[in-house]
């Protein structure tokens, strides 16, 4: 891997980190799993089966996204994500279209990102960094045996 793309793979794992572990903050702190619930449950999922992909959505993002920004587990993490990035592009988001606009909202109720040029973004991200992995300044790579470096 030549320097710039070491760096590239860098800047990539740490931004989508970051915005895995605020879109979390967001759902459990701001909304609160109650909300994101009640989102997985509009998309048509048995109540059953809300509760856990909502928690599992909040930990994906969560612990993957503080994963993926210091690059350990790198593959492992963006691969879990996967799943709930794969249900808010196609459920939730592909339906409203391309462009992410606010909805506009009563007063007193939160306004809404739809499109998803947003998910989209992040799904392609996240599969890079499942492809490329973690890069050469990771936790992933001090790890390996020192024969095995790339």
């Amino acid at each position: 891997m030549t320097y710039g793309a070491a760096w590239g793979v860098l800047v990539l794992r740490l931004a989508l980190g970051i915005v895995f572990v605020m879109h979390a903050y967001e759902q459990l702190v701001l909304f609160g799993p109650r909300d994101v619930a009640a989102t997985i449950l509009r998309q048509g999922f048995p109540a059953s089966v809300v509760p856990l992909i909502a928690w599992y959505t909040m930990g994906a993002q969560a612990l993957g996204g503080a994963l993926l920004a210091v690059g350990l587990w790198t593959r492992v993490a963006a691969v879990l994500a996967m799943p709930t990035l794969f249900g808010a592009f196609f459920l939730l988001h592909l339906p409203q279209g391309f462009f992410m606009r606010g909805a506009i909202r009563e007063a007193g109720e939160r306004a809404a990102a739809v499109g998803y040029e947003l998910s989209f973004l992040v799904l392609a991200c996240t599969i890079a960094v499942a492809l490329v992995g973690p890069g050469p300044f990771s936790i992933d790579d001090r790890r390996r045996a020192p024969g095995r470096r790339r």
